[in-house]
């Protein structure tokens, strides 16, 4: 009869530390980021999340699905807000972004992009690639892509 109040005893202690790990993990679950930023053509925007850090996809200068009007002031400003809709969606902001990628469809818009860039986005800037694509998706002429961490995780 011990031998079998030992056996049961430790089979719950087993069972029971198996079953209270996965529920503490599905507690602090990701969070699901549904923002496209673009119901148009050319979708853009949206993230994934894991372990306290956001990748957003290649984002747009898109409205409603449309490319916003304009030159590459307008569009680079378009592309932050959007990201930045992302982010918070996501639980975070601009102020924990650690790395961009920006993809012009021409390098000659570099300068006009920067002055946009350096204004809006708060400091310390994320560290930034910067380069000039073959071709982009759609008729606009910047995408970005970010990454940052949420805060708290």
């Amino acid at each position: 009869m011990v031998q079998l109040t030992v056996i049961v005893t430790t089979f719950l202690a087993v069972a029971s530390a198996a079953l209270s790990s996965p529920i503490q993990n599905a507690a602090k679950k990701d969070p699901v980021v549904t923002y496209l930023g673009s119901q148009g053509p050319v979708l853009s925007g949206g993230a994934f999340t894991t372990k306290g850090i956001v990748y957003t996809a290649g984002t747009i200068p898109s409205v409603n699905g449309s490319i916003i009007e304009g030159g590459i002031k307008e569009q680079t400003a378009q592309v932050i807000k959007n990201i930045a809709a992302i982010l918070e969606e996501a639980g975070t902001s601009w102020h924990y972004a650690m790395k961009t990628t920006v993809f012009l469809a021409n390098m000659s818009d570099y300068s006009a992009m920067n002055e946009v860039y350096g204004k809006l986005l708060p400091s310390p800037k994320p560290a930034r690639t910067a380069v000039e694509v073959g071709k982009l998706p759609g008729n606009f002429l910047v995408e970005i892509e970010a990454i940052a961490a949420i805060p708290d995780c």
